[in-house]
C-alpha cells in the first residue's frame, strides 16, 4: 500500500482489530446520531468504495474530469489536502451513512477496511499510469482531484474519524466495566418507585 494511505490505515486497523463484537456495537448516543465503532468503520469503507467506483469509471472512459473545481470546492480541498484538516460535525452524504449491516467484531472489520484500502490503492496506481498528474476523478464535495489528492483525502478522512472510533469503543468498555462492577442489589429495587415499606 502507498505510504500516504498506509500511514493512517494501518494504525487505525490495528485499533479496530482489538475491539470485541460487543464493543463495536455500542453507540455513544444514538439520539444524537453518534455512531458505534462499527458504524464508523462502515462509513470509512463506503467512502473508499465510492472513491474507487468514481475512479474506475474514469479509467474505463479514459477521460479526465472536464470541469475544474468551483472556488468553494477549491477552498475545501485546500483545507483537506494542504492543511490536512476536516471540520467537525458536518453531516455526510446519505450514500455514505452506514445502513443495515451484520454486526462484526474488530478483527473482521479491520480486515474489511484493509481490503477496501488496498482495492482503492490499486485503482489509484492505475490512475497514476493513465492520467499522470491530471485529475483522475471528481469528488462530490472537493471537485476534480489528482491521485495525490485522493490519497491525502483518505488519509485525513481516516485520521478524522479515528477519535470518533476511539470514543465509541472507550464508552462501550466503560459501560461494560460499570455493569460488571455494580452489585446486583442496586438493580433489585428497579421499577418499584413509590412503594412504601
Amino acid at each position: 500500500m502507498h505510504p500516504v494511505l498506509a500511514d493512517a490505515v494501518f494504525p487505525l486497523a490495528e485499533q479496530i482489530a482489538a475491539a470485541s463484537l460487543r464493543d463495536a456495537q455500542v453507540s455513544p448516543d444514538p439520539t444524537l446520531h453518534k455512531w458505534s465503532g462499527q458504524q464508523v468503520v462502515e462509513h470509512l469503507i463506503l467512502t473508499m468504495q465510492q472513491s474507487k467506483q468514481e475512479l474506475s469509471k474514469r479509467l474505463a472512459s479514459g477521460e479526465s474530469p472536464a470541469r475544474s473545481s468551483t472556488w468553494l470546492q477549491w477552498i475545501l480541498k485546500t483545507q483537506v489536502c494542504f492543511f490536512q484538516w476536516m471540520p467537525e460535525g458536518v453531516s455526510t452524504f446519505t450514500a455514505l451513512r452506514p445502513g443495515q449491516f451484520e454486526p462484526q467484531d474488530g478483527a473482521t472489520l479491520a480486515a474489511r477496511l484493509l481490503d477496501a484500502a488496498e482495492n482503492l490503492n490499486k485503482t489509484l496506481g492505475q490512475c497514476r499510469i493513465a492520467f499522470g498528474m491530471r485529475p483522475c476523478g471528481r469528488h462530490p464535495m472537493y471537485g476534480s482531484m489528482r491521485v495525490e489528492e485522493w490519497r491525502v483525502y483518505h488519509r485525513v478522512h481516516c485520521r478524522h474519524h479515528q477519535p470518533q472510533f476511539e470514543e465509541a469503543i472507550r464508552l462501550a468498555r466503560s459501560r461494560a466495566e460499570l455493569a460488571a462492577n455494580t452489585p446486583a442489589s442496586v438493580f433489585e429495587g428497579a421499577g418499584q418507585v413509590g412503594r412504601t415499606s
